[in-house]
C-alpha cells in the first residue's frame, strides 16, 4: 500500500498502512514541537501534529528546544537540564570562611543559592573569618575591615617606635600609633643591630659583650667599646666616666630618677668631657652624684732667705658632676646632686704653702668649652666659686628649662660666670653665697636672662661685677636676703618687663630702679607655692591665678606663651615655658 489514493492491496481501504507513510507527533501546546510519546503514521499531516518529536513538555508552549531558559524549575530549552544558564539566574560567590562575605574570584551562576555561597563578593580574605567589610580591625597583620589598609586604627594600637634592625631599640622620631615596634627611641642607628651597646649594672657583668642578653655592667666599658651609642638600664653605677673624645650618645632607659652615676671615692668628676667632644656627644637621663672635680696641680718655687726655697702648691678642682674642658657636648635630663668640691683654703707648712680653690660644684666649663643644654637640675652642690655652675672667661653656656636649688658657694651660689651665659626658663631658687651673688655672680661677662625666676637667694639674687653687661626680660627676682639686682663698678643692667620685688636690702643697687618703666613692675609674684622651708618639693614657681606676672611680659607676639597669649613673667612663660 502506498500513499497514492489507490487501494493498492485491494483490501477495500485506500492508503491504509502505506509503506511510505510519515510518522507525525502530536503538538498539544501548538509550539511546533511534537510529543514523542504521541504519534501516528499517516500519508497526510494530521491536524495538531508535527513532524518532529523534540518537545520535552507538550503541555507548555514556552517549553521547547531553543526556548529561553528561566528560573522556574523547568527545562525550558529542552537540553536535559533544569534552570541551566537561565537568563534570570543570580551570581553567587564562595564563602569559604563562613563569615557571610563572598570571594569575587570564585563565582557561580545559579537560580538558587548553593551551599557555601553568598550573594556578595566583598570579602578581601576568604580564608579568614575575622576579615570582612565592617569587621573590627585588630593587630594581626591583616586587613580585617577590607578597607585596603592593614592594621589601620586597629584595636590594640600603641605608641611605638620602629625597630628595623630588631635589636629592641627604636628609631628616634619614628614613634606613632602602630601594632608593632618598641616603646623607646634609644637606637642611634636602626640599621645596625650592633648599636646601641647595652649596660646594666644589675644583670650585666665584666665579661659582657654589650647586648641585651649579655650587657656590660660598667658604663665606662660601654663607652670604651661603643662606636655610636650606649643605653644604660636603671641602677646605681659606682664609677666615674670619661667620654675620651668620643662623639657618642650615652642615654639611660629609665631617666635620671632611676639611673644614678655615683662618683663617691673616685676623686674625679662624675663625668668628664676633655677630649674635644662636639655636640654629637650626648649624655642624657642620669643623676650625677658624689663628684669632687677634676684636679689640676701646679707649683712654683723661689728662693726665700739665704739658703731656703719656698714652694707654692696650687690645687684647683673643677666640675663635680660634669667637667667640660675645650669641648661642647650635649646635656639633657640630668640631676646634679650633692657634688661637693673642696673649700678654698691656704695652708703653710714650713717653707711650703698649699693653695686650694674649686669651681663649679655641679658643672664646670673651661678653656673655650661651649654648652647648649636643657632639662638640667642642680641640687645641693658646692664649690668655692659657682656652687651649681661655673663658666670661665673663654667658655659659654646656653641653658633652658632647668632648675638650680640649694646650691652654695663663696661667690655665685647658683651660677658664677666670666664667659657668656644665656638663661631661658630657668628657676634659680634658694641658692646661697657667703660672698657675692647668692643666686648668681656675673663677673666681667655677658649675661642674657629671659623668663627666669631668681628667688630666695641668700645674698644678692643677681650680682653684676666689673664690666658685666646684662639684659633681662620677663624675669621675676624675689626675696633675696640683700639685693635683687646689684651692679658694681661699670657693670650694666638693662631690664624690661621684669618683676623685682621683696628683696630685703633693696630691689636695685648700683643701677637705676626701673620700676614703672619699660614694663618693669614691683609686686608680689603670686607663685603657686612658695615656702622657703628647705623642702624644695613643696615649692611651685608656676604663677597662680591672679598673679601680677600673668600676661604682663613683653607684649610682642614673638614672646607669646605656648598658648599664644601674651607672655607671662617667670620661668614658665614665653614660647618655651611649657616644661
Amino acid at each position: 500500500e502506498y500513499c497514492n489514493s489507490i487501494d493498492d492491496d485491494c483490501d477495500g481501504t485506500v492508503d491504509d498502512n502505506p509503506v511510505d507513510a510519515t510518522l507525525w507527533y502530536q503538538d498539544g501546546d501548538s509550539d511546533s514541537y511534537g510529543n514523542p510519546a504521541q504519534n501516528q503514521f499517516t500519508c497526510a499531516q494530521p491536524s495538531g501534529y508535527v513532524s518532529n518529536a523534540s518537545d520535552c513538555d507538550d503541555t507548555a508552549a514556552a517549553i521547547r528546544p531553543g526556548a529561553t531558559e528561566v528560573c522556574d524549575g523547568r527545562d525550558n530549552d529542552c537540553d536535559g537540564t533544569v534552570d541551566q544558564n537561565a537568563t534570570d539566574d543570580s551570581t553567587w560567590y564562595a564563602d569559604s570562611d563562613s563569615d557571610g562575605y563572598g570571594n569575587s574570584r570564585n563565582p557561580l551562576d545559579s537560580c538558587n543559592q548553593p551551599a557555601g555561597y553568598v550573594s556578595n563578593s566583598t570579602d578581601c580574605n576568604d580564608a579568614s573569618a575575622t576579615s570582612y567589610p565592617g569587621a573590627t580591625e585588630i593587630c594581626d597583620g591583616r586587613d580585617n575591615d577590607c578597607d585596603g589598609a592593614i592594621d589601620d586604627n586597629a584595636v590594640g594600637l600603641a605608641l611605638l617606635a620602629d625597630d628595623a634592625d630588631g635589636d629592641g631599640f627604636g628609631d628616634p622620631g619614628s614613634t606613632i600609633e602602630q601594632c608593632s615596634g618598641v616603646d623607646n627611641e634609644l637606637d642611634c642607628d636602626d640599621s645596625d643591630a650592633g648599636e646601641p651597646l647595652v649596660v646594666d649594672v644589675i644583670n650585666g657583668s665584666t665579661g659582657g659583650v654589650g647586648t641585651l642578653s649579655s650587657p656590660f655592667s660598667s658604663i665606662q666599658d660601654g663607652i670604651d667599646a661603643a662606636l655610636a651609642c650606649v643605653v644604660v638600664y636603671p641602677g646605681t653605677y659606682a664609677e666615674s666616666i670619661d667620654f675620651g673624645g668620643k662623639d657618642i650618645e650615652v642615654v639611660s632607659v629609665g631617666g635620671a630618677d632611676d639611673t644614678v652615676i655615683d662618683g663617691t671615692g673616685t676623686g674625679t668628676p662624675v663625668v668628664s668631657f676633655s677630649g674635644g667632644e662636639t655636640s654629637a656627644a650626648l649624655l642624657a637621663g642620669f643623676t650625677l652624684s658624689g663628684g669632687t672635680g677634676a684636679l689640676d696641680e701646679t707649683s712654683q718655687s723661689s728662693a726665700c732667705g739665704s739658703s731656703a726655697t719656698c714652694t707654692s702648691y696650687y690645687q684647683t678642682y673643677c666640675g663635680g658632676g660634669v667637667y667640660v674642658d675645650a669641648s661642647s657636648p650635649s646635656l639633657t635630663d640630668l640631676l646634679f646632686l650633692n657634688n661637693v668640691l673642696p673649700a678654698a683654703g691656704t695652708v703653710t707648712n714650713g717653707n711650703d704653702t698649699y693653695y686650694t680653690s674649686s669651681f663649679g660644684g655641679g658643672l664646670c666649663l673651661m678653656n673655650s668649652a661651649s654648652i647648649d643644654a636643657s632639662g638640667l637640675s642642680f641640687l645641693f652642690n658646692y664649690a668655692d666659686q659657682g656652687g651649681g655652675i661655673y663658666v670661665d672667661n673663654t667658655s659659654s653656656l646656653s641653658l633652658r628649662n632647668s632648675t638650680l636649688q640649694g646650691n652654695s658657694a663663696t661667690d655665685g651660689g647658683g651660677i658664677n660666670h666670666e664667659g657668656a651665659v644665656t638663661l631661658t626658663n630657668v628657676v634659680n631658687a634658694f641658692n646661697s653665697a657667703t660672698g657675692d651673688g647668692g643666686g648668681m655672680l656675673s663677673a666681667d661677662a655677658s649675661l642674657t636672662l629671659t623668663n627666669n625666676v631668681l628667688a630666695g637667694s641668700t645674698g644678692a639674687a643677681l650680682y653684676l661685677s666689673g664690666t658685666s653687661a646684662s639684659t633681662g626680660r620677663n624675669n621675676i627676682i624675689y626675696d633675696a636676703t640683700t639685693y635683687g639686682v646689684l651692679a658694681d663698678a661699670t657693670a650694666s643692667w638693662t631690664g624690661t618687663y621684669n618683676n623685682v620685688y621683696g628683696n630685703t636690702t633693696s630691689n636695685y643697687s648700683g643701677t637705676a630702679n626701673v620700676t614703672g618703666v619699660n614694663g618693669n613692675i614691683s609686686s608680689v609674684p603670686g607663685f603657686t607655692a612658695y615656702t622657703d622651708d628647705g623642702n624644695f618639693a613643696n615649692d611651685n614657681f608656676h604663677l597662680a591665678t591672679g598673679s601680677s606676672g600673668i600676661n604682663t611680659g613683653n607684649p610682642s607676639a614673638a614672646y607669646n606663651d605656648a598658648d599664644a597669649t601674651r607672655n607671662d613673667m617667670g620661668a614658665y612663660g614665653g614660647p618655651g615655658g611649657g616644661w
